[in-house]
């Protein structure tokens, strides 16, 4: 059974008791945009080492990290249809010892030639799944005000010694029509 969680609720993922290999992580929304216009938002995971600096990104412009241990499976640029709109999957036991967090995030592709932001879309949600039974553990829907914010720091899934944690944090970024611009927060 799902948990809806909110902002700084920490999630353990990968107990003794959970034995969780791996996770889905789903993006999904709905266009509220005026006219035909779509809003394209991205899902992205940046890998960070111990200290916490940006080691790598897995995005729609490179789908897989070393070894295969997050693959990113699809870019969804319109939000249409139920359920995830663009997922990445980790799996834990591939993850290289020197990696201590990810940190995952959105930001609307080219959200400031496009006059686009957050609060153009509906119905915004994050959502940790059990790759291997598909049950769906945790969901983070994204409800706070982002108009006017085209990125959000979602959430970090962190080691803790013994395992994986999820902590959404739903921090808004003015400016991300590039991810690079929420990259540059974690060197």
């Amino acid at each position: 059974m799902a948990i809806n969680i909110k902002k700084g609720q920490r999630v353990n993922l990968s107990s003794a008791n959970n034995r969780v290999s791996g996770v889905i992580v789903g993006l999904g929304w709905d266009s509220a945009a005026e006219g035909s216009a779509t809003v394209d938002c991205d899902l992205s995971a940046i890998i960070c080492d111990l200290k916490g600096k940006a080691q790598d990104v897995i995005y729609f412009g490179k789908m897989r990290s070393v070894n295969d241990a997050l693959v990113y499976t699809g870019d969804s640029q319109t939000g249409e249809g139920s359920g995830d709109n663009e997922r990445i999957y980790i799996n834990f036991t591939k993850i290289p010892q020197d990696v201590g967090r990810f940190v995952i995030s959105s930001n609307i592709y080219d959200a400031k030639a496009k006059r686009q932001h957050f609060g153009m879309i509906n119905n915004a949600f994050v959502r940790i799944v059990n790759w291997k039974t598909g049950e769906e553990m945790l969901r983070f829907n994204l409800t706070d005000n982002y108009s006017g914010m085209s990125g959000i720091i979602v959430a970090e899934i962190y080691h803790t010694g013994i395992g994986w944690d999820f902590m959404p944090l739903g921090k808004a970024v003015q400016e991300a029509s590039r991810l690079q611009s929420i990259v540059k927060l974690y060197q």
